[in-house]
């Protein structure tokens, strides 16, 4: 123990007062930090007698520690990083990303961002500036609505990422190009099953080309995967927008966002749901489950490892911050992630932590939170209005698209549009006329 200021006790890790080292030649124990154990051990002959007991109290402890931890329902493993792990990864010399075309006939190749273009003579292939694709997808959707006006704001600088949780869903991109295309140049479209996309655009006549990301085929760890990759992309963006393919923004407030700054749902800091490490069972049924409590403990415990082992500066940063964040107690925040947006310069600690959550293929509506935690606060974070809505409330989203709202989710465009009146009368009159 020691005293630091003011006089307060206070007391080395467990792991650095108990470290210890045996020398193979003498069988003589080594202290690696702690000199003091070292001395004792040497002038005392019962001090020699009561080693094996001491080694025998440590062992037990680390059993209870394994098998306490193993009472989930699966297995946290415990890493030391090797050699090619992210530090190296965040500093490597391969080139990023370049932006390349699909080819039509292949397969498209997993993690690499390309055009796909519909080779079809039949497809309507639609020239002309944005704003006149644009209208032309307005006019068949929306039938005798006038032109739309032209949008007083833009996005050019800032990457729009579009995580589609089924393949089923490639049917609404008419839709998002209707009403996101004015506002962002780029958009990035990221799922699975890239031959079912194609059909699709075949089907649908899509002319306009289609920015395409081949993703895992977890969907729970498909939202950060996305962003990752597009991160490493030749690119000068100064942001990443990643919403669901039903998220519905209120461009008017989020153009008066801090760009800067990373933003998530402000739920979970309205409600505080989160779980406790120490318990095994809660509400959120994928605690128990893979990506889960294992998961986090298993990022945590490498954390952990990186920072005081490795006086690793990243992690001791985050995490620095991230107890800070939770009072220094032992819970996970939740929250469903259907946005996230992440400025370039939190780039390098994006990719390092999406990097150990892929490794223990964490959900990522555990990871999400848990990352924004440990950022610092609130410098580099900022809470966005939203609104998640459940039950009957999805068959009338419009009503609850409130003016204070950076979002809401969900909102289903192809069900609203075709079988919903007030849906599509909300969407041609309202939301796509707003200036």
């Amino acid at each position: 123990m020691f005293h630091g200021r003011g006089g307060k006790r206070r007391s080395w890790p467990i792991s650095e007062r108990y470290s210890l080292n045996m020398d193979e030649k003498a069988g003589s124990p080594t202290v690696l930090r702690d000199k003091t154990i070292a001395v004792y051990f040497r002038s005392s002959p019962m001090a020699y007698k009561l080693l094996p007991t001491v080694l025998l109290v440590l062992c037990a402890a680390t059993l209870l520690t394994m098998l306490y931890v193993s009472q989930s329902r699966d297995a946290v493993v415990l890493v030391h990083p090797g050699p090619v792990d992210v530090h190296n990864e965040l500093h490597n010399t391969n080139p990023c990303l370049a932006l390349g075309t699909h080819s039509w006939s292949d397969s498209v190749p997993y993690g690499w961002p390309g055009l796909l273009i519909n080779p079809s003579n039949a497809s309507d292939v639609l020239r002309g500036s944005t704003t006149d694709i644009v209208n032309r997808i307005y006019n068949n959707m929306c039938p005798g609505h006038q032109t739309l006006p032209n949008v007083q704001f833009t996005f050019p600088d800032i990457l729009l990422i579009v995580d589609f949780n089924h393949p089923a869903h490639y049917n609404i991109i008419s839709y998002l190009e209707l009403l996101y295309r004015r506002y962002f140049p780029n958009i990035l479209y990221c799922g699975l099953q890239p031959e079912t996309l194609k059909k699709q655009i075949v089907a649908e006549k899509l002319g306009f080309p289609i920015y395409y990301l081949h993703a895992l085929k977890d969907n729970w760890q498909t939202k950060y995967e996305c962003i990752q990759h597009a991160m490493k992309m030749c690119d000068n963006f100064t942001g990443y927008l990643l919403i669901g393919d039903d998220t519905l923004i209120n461009m008017t407030n989020f153009e008066r966002t801090p760009k800067y700054k990373a933003m998530v749902g402000d739920e979970f800091v309205r409600t505080g749901e989160h779980m406790n490490t120490t318990q095994f069972k809660y509400s959120w049924e994928w605690w128990g489950a893979e990506g889960g409590r294992s998961a986090m403990l298993g990022v945590l415990n490498e954390l952990s490892f990186r920072a005081n082992r490795d006086n690793d500066h990243l992690a001791q940063e985050f995490l620095r911050n991230y107890y800070s964040f939770v009072n220094d107690s032992t819970i996970f925040h939740m929250m469903a992630i259907d946005f996230l947006y992440v400025p370039k310069r939190l780039s390098s600690i994006f990719l390092y932590m999406t990097s150990l959550f892929l490794k223990y293929k964490t959900n990522v509506e555990v990871a999400i939170p848990f990352f924004v935690c440990g950022l610092q606060h609130p410098g580099d974070v900022h809470f966005v209005r939203m609104i998640s809505l459940w039950a009957n409330d999805r068959d009338n989203s419009q009503k609850r698209f409130e003016n204070d709202l950076v979002y809401l989710h969900p909102f289903k465009y192809h069900a609203h549009f075709k079988n919903a009146p007030q849906g599509k009368d909300f969407m041609c009159q309202n939301y796509l006329r707003s200036k």
